[in-house]
């Protein structure tokens, strides 16, 4: 296949594909769309501001490291038109969705001639397994090019809705797009129910994954290392890597005792997280402070403004 673009979706899928002897370029798309502040104008200048601002902290960048990095995709994006086809290579999770959703919308906005394709893996068999493409051996690579899905109007279109949802100050315009079916991304709707239940649990005062954590937690482990292991072998739609885990675990530290052997305060009600864990961040273009996740209904609901 000559002439063709494979963007991947990280550095391990970048060796296997290294391995399997297809042909064309490849760019690895580094981006975690999935946290933080998104503004709607992807690609801007305004757009990588307010992510540098984000990754920058987050994920204990050297300052200037965040831009510079975005430097090939700029340049990328200035000789797209010259390829014959563009091949997206995803997976099944919530970090890679977003991050596809976001790319596809955007390239769909080029007005290119190119051939646009989608490989999206996640189930390869008959079992409930789901595989990344990094666990998935180099000599199918080829199979799954061949099965790849040639995206149009429709999908970019449903892209584009998904994104402006994604990026809406109000996430439940995310709701449709786990109730509707669309076969050209299956497993979009198990990444966005994720998403929505990242926000405090209305009873709680937590999300999914800080329950989860404070669960591991009182159930005895006392070491960091081993807690993120646990997350990483609980989480199924989420994608997460050992950095995410460990920052939601630091915006709890107000919760302990003593942070390092991980004690928790033995008043744990939701008045008390609420008073404690800053809300004052961004998902997409929602703001934690604003929303509960109702567990009942299986729905975000606004937050009344404290009195």
């Amino acid at each position: 296949m000559s002439n063709t673009l494979h963007i991947l979706n990280g550095d391990s899928t970048l060796n296997r594909f290294k391995a399997s002897g297809i042909e064309g370029e490849t760019f690895v798309w580094r981006e975690v769309l999935s946290d933080g502040p998104v503004p709607i104008e992807f690609g801007s200048d305004a757009f990588w501001s307010v992510r540098d601002s984000f990754m920058t902290p987050e994920f204990n960048f050297e300052s200037g490291q965040y831009l510079k990095d975005i430097i090939p995709f700029k340049a990328l994006e200035e000789r797209l038109a010259q390829y014959q086809e563009i091949v997206l290579w995803f997976e099944y999770d919530l970090f890679c969705q977003i991050n596809m959703i976001a790319l596809i919308q955007w390239i769909g906005k080029q007005n290119l001639d190119s051939t646009i394709s989608l490989v999206c893996v996640g189930k390869i068999d008959d079992s409930d397994q789901l595989f990344g493409l990094g666990e998935i051996k180099a000599m199918r690579y080829t199979e799954l090019l061949e099965s790849r899905l040639k995206l149009g109007a429709r999908e970019f279109d449903f892209c584009s809705d998904v994104y402006e949802g994604y990026c809406s100050t109000d996430p439940n315009d995310l709701y449709n797009y786990i109730l509707m079916s669309f076969s050209g991304f299956p497993y979009l709707p198990d990444a966005l129910e994720v998403h929505l239940k990242r926000f405090p649990n209305k009873e709680t005062g937590l999300t999914e994954i800080e329950e989860k954590l404070v669960s591991f937690i009182k159930a005895g482990e006392t070491d960091k290392i081993k807690l993120v292991t646990k997350m990483l072998s609980w989480q199924r739609y989420h994608g997460f890597g050992d950095q995410q885990y460990i920052n939601v675990l630091n915006r709890l530290k107000p919760l302990f005792e003593d942070f390092e052997t991980l004690v928790l305060k033995s008043k744990q009600n939701k008045e008390e997280i609420e008073k404690l864990v800053n809300r004052d961040n961004r998902l997409g273009g929602a703001k934690l402070s604003d929303w509960y996740w109702d567990d009942q209904e299986k729905t975000l609901i606004p937050r009344e403004p404290a009195s």
